[in-house]
């Protein structure tokens, strides 16, 4: 009997920012070693590569320190449904998942709710001319929050994050401190794209701006 082992991977694109959903079965490596994973915006994010079907090595470009990761699965490890984490070596924060179809759907489905009660709660689609892009913007600062990138001159790292049409204000509960950060446009995307920390500037209120 042919046994079909076969595993699902949701990974974020460092390009597009979007977590999208890949299957694969063990018969993808037929007749080859490394299998190409491609978001549908065309970027390669992800190369799953094999020399003996014992060990399987995960090679990706990482969206929160933009360092090319390499981690390892053995045999087990990379068919059994249970949830894996793809997170980034350099400081943990979560990038993905690998596992069963259904387990890793369940975990994207749990996304798309929190963000559809998001988009209830502040009325998005209505309230903001680029609502994707915000929300993608929301993500970032988020990713650069978690890895201890945001806080103020005057020592405080409890930021508030406040969102307006076009634009993101953040502001310090401390001295009062507040920034204000373009989420408008796909170059507002791609220059914060680049930016890895923030550092407020005390008491006083600026704009976060491309230096010519």
């Amino acid at each position: 009997m042919i046994i079909d082992l076969k595993a699902t991977l949701a990974l974020r694109c460092p390009i597009c920012g979007e977590l999208e959903r890949h299957s694969f079965t063990i018969f993808d490596f037929s007749g080859r070693q490394n299998l190409e994973i491609k978001c549908k915006c065309g970027f390669n994010k992800l190369v799953i590569g094999t020399n003996n079907y014992k060990q399987y090595w995960f090679q990706f470009p990482c969206i929160i320190c933009e360092v090319e990761h390499i981690i390892f699965y053995d045999n087990q490890e990379l068919w059994s449904s249970q949830i894996k984490e793809i997170a980034c070596l350099e400081n943990e924060v979560e990038l993905g998942y690998l596992g069963s179809e259904e387990k890793v759907e369940g975990l994207i489905e749990e996304e798309e709710e929190y963000f559809e009660f998001m988009f209830d709660e502040v009325g998005f689609e209505n309230y903001f001319s680029s609502p994707e892009i915000m929300l993608s913007a929301l993500n970032l600062l988020h990713d650069i929050a978690e890895t201890g990138g945001l806080s103020c001159q005057c020592g405080n790292d409890d930021i508030d994050i406040d969102m307006f049409p076009g634009k993101i204000e953040l502001l310090c509960n401390h001295c009062d401190g507040l920034t204000t950060v373009s989420a408008e446009t796909e170059e507002d995307l791609t220059f914060l794209k680049n930016i890895k920390k923030i550092e407020m500037l005390e008491g006083v209120v600026s704009a976060l701006e491309k230096r010519n």
